[in-house]
């Protein structure tokens, strides 16, 4: 069991909450970095905090399959959140608050998921989280992406169809949901939540 595993069968249904914890201290860092390098930089450190932070550097199995898996997940979340760094918010905040928000709705996004992933699939006991503290969690993880508009929507569905998919992926394959598996999980909807708001915000 990885620490992150660990985690959330003690957090529970607020487990979205340690994910804005993660998201807020990502955001942070950018804006505070942004302030003196390029955005580019600013998101490097970002990162860097966020992941010196998160249990899945410490947790999850070094195979070659989730080495691979999560070079290509932070690979892409990087790049999307540089194009992210331009996007602008239906209200009026900060110059490059943008990002920091988004990280915070995108961590807290895979939090929520990651409990649905772990309840459904049997990894939290059913003496721990039942449907009123699943619901709970869903709320307090996808109540920040409302304050991003249509883009934070679109990321949510974005995230939810990856969440499902890899589920049934997981399942077709017999594969167990191991605490590096689920971890990998975390950050592939992490980043689809970020990818999903970014197509939306061209055409806004």
């Amino acid at each position: 069991m990885t620490s992150s595993s660990l985690s959330l069968r003690v957090t529970g249904p607020l487990a979205p909450l340690v994910g804005m914890l993660f998201g807020a201290l990502g955001g942070a860092v950018y804006w505070l970095a942004a302030q003196i390098w390029p955005s580019s930089v600013a998101l490097i450190l970002a990162m860097a905090a966020t992941a010196l932070a998160s249990p899945e550097w410490r947790g999850a199995a070094a195979t070659r399959f989730d080495l691979l898996a999560l070079v290509l997940c932070l690979f892409a979340k990087f790049n999307t959140l540089m194009a992210l760094s331009a996007a602008k918010l239906p209200f009026a905040a900060p110059m490059n608050f943008a990002p920091a928000l988004i990280m915070i709705c995108g961590y807290a996004a895979s939090y929520a998921l990651l409990v649905f992933a772990m309840a459904t699939r049997g990894s939290i006991p059913a003496s721990r989280i039942g449907y009123p503290a699943l619901i709970l969690a869903m709320v307090l993880g996808f109540a920040p992406a409302t304050l991003l508009g249509i883009p934070g929507l679109i990321g949510l569905a974005a995230a939810v169809i990856t969440c499902l998919s890899l589920m049934a992926f997981i399942k077709y394959k017999s594969i167990g949901s191991s605490g590096g598996v689920l971890d990998l999980t975390r950050l592939t909807t992490e980043a689809a939540f970020y990818m999903g708001a970014l197509a939306s915000w061209r055409f806004i």
